[in-house]
């Protein structure tokens, strides 16, 4: 079996404004600002990720917009889920087993808390306490998505905005 990359990325820097539903949040200039940056840096990347899983909420999917463009992908190549709005560990293990087998690089975009359990669970230990808005955790894996499960897979690095603007 081919290796396998997948990008756990948590959604840019959001604005609060009152009245407005947390679904409906939109990001703000600092996620804004970021999502050019970041995308920069993913279309450097060797490996660039051919699928995009992405929760519903629109600062998810404004964030999946920015990572396709770092992977020269068109949108068609996001798959809007809603199954990742504040997805627990088990339900975005759920989602990405649904991946097609033919794909050997994907994307997923959401939400804290359950992206970082997510990285700790397929870390195998607590690496982090807060993936903070728009960082990204790199993993790789020799199973097949419909099998996926925690030991399978290898932390290869966790990336930030503020962490790439500082090297």
């Amino acid at each position: 079996m081919p290796a396998r990359q997948l990008w756990l990325i948590r959604h840019a820097k959001s604005d609060w404004v009152h009245g407005v539903p947390d679904f409906q949040r939109d990001l703000n200039d600092r996620g804004r600002n970021d999502g050019p940056f970041m995308a920069e840096w993913l279309r450097s990347q060797p490996k660039p990720a051919q699928w995009i899983w992405s929760s519903t909420a629109k600062r998810a999917l404004a964030t999946a917009r920015f990572v396709a463009a770092g992977f020269a992908l068109e949108e068609g190549h996001i798959i809007a889920v809603d199954a990742l709005y504040h997805a627990p560990p088990e339900s975005a293990l759920d989602v990405l087993r649904g991946t097609p087998p033919d794909i050997t690089s994907v994307a997923m975009v959401f939400h804290n808390p359950g992206i970082t359990d997510l990285v700790n669970l397929l870390a195998g230990q607590q690496v982090l306490d807060n993936l903070p808005t728009f960082g990204i955790a790199q993993f790789s894996t020799t199973e097949a998505w419909a099998y996926a499960h925690p030991p399978a897979f290898t932390l290869d690095r966790i990336v930030t905005p503020r962490g790439l603007r500082t090297i």
